[in-house]
């Protein structure tokens, strides 16, 4: 950038100098002139001011442009994710008071890595609320993470259906803790599966197994993902922070420290 600013300012000094010939004289300044001006410029330091207040202009306007994209992106964001559906107690998988003013709604892919850093982050940051705050997990299992992901997604909501939502949540956090993720699943497969399941309260494994093949699970993921992308998720974890009441929503992406999360859960409870 500095040589950038220095050619300009050659190209600034060459101009200064040519406005001082006589239009008459219709003659080049010499390159004696140039030299001697610049030298000039160079002893008193305008020279070096003048590149630093261009560049010093340059990164301003650099940074307010970066800043004014940043918060259409953000209205963007906040905009669609008044689009997804809203949390429903008798169909939605909730940690916490089902009732809560306000829900993180988690868009989650059991196979993907940044979720399983995330995992539990969540529950964390609504512990600080009394209970004015739940977290809500919908699936997202991404298509380049191959069959496990919506495969986990099938056997956690069944997990669900058959032990409750406490079971659920554990389900999901302990596949989180043993997968290799990327696609990759867990090292022993159904087996492991089964044994997570059993762990955390399943006692049918034969109804869990034909639970994953029911048309209706497999369409509740599918909604949850059309769901997701219509509240502008485009990647996991991606994150709604809701007030069920005003219908207040921020949008949230990627696996952010439980912070922020807190800092979204109050400003969505004084809307």
């Amino acid at each position: 950038m500095r040589k950038a600013m220095t050619a300009l300012w050659l190209g600034v000094a060459i101009i200064a100098v040519s406005a001082n010939v006589p239009a008459a004289d219709n003659k080049s300044p010499k390159p004696s002139d140039i030299d001697a001006l610049i030298k000039r410029m160079e002893e008193s330091g305008a020279f070096d001011a003048a590149i630093d207040r261009g560049i010093k202009r340059h990164i301003e306007r650099e940074i307010q442009a970066r800043q004014k994209q940043q918060e259409e992106q953000q209205k963007r964001q906040a905009e669609a994710a008044r689009n997804a559906r809203a949390v429903d107690i008798n169909r939605d998988r909730i940690f916490g008071d089902p009732k809560a003013e306000v829900s993180v709604v988690v868009f989650t892919d059991l196979e993907c890595p940044f979720c399983k850093r995330f995992a539990g982050t969540p529950e964390q940051a609504i512990a600080k609320f009394d209970g004015k705050a739940n977290v809500v997990f919908r699936h997202y299992p991404l298509d380049f993470h191959g069959p496990i992901a919506k495969r986990g997604a099938y056997y956690a909501e069944c997990v669900g259906r058959q032990a409750g939502s406490k079971a659920f949540f554990a389900f999901a956090n302990e596949w989180f803790k043993q997968t290799a993720t990327n696609g990759k699943g867990l090292e022993r497969g159904d087996a492991q599966v089964r044994e997570i399941a059993q762990s955390v309260g399943v006692k049918n494994l034969a109804a869990l197994d034909a639970c994953i093949q029911d048309p209706s699970v497999i369409q509740l993921v599918q909604d949850d993902m059309i769901d997701g992308t219509r509240g502008g998720v485009t990647g996991t974890p991606g994150v709604i922070v809701r007030n069920n009441r005003t219908g207040l929503s921020l949008s949230i992406t990627g696996a952010v420290p439980a912070q922020q999360l807190e800092q979204a859960i109050e400003q969505a409870l004084k809307s």
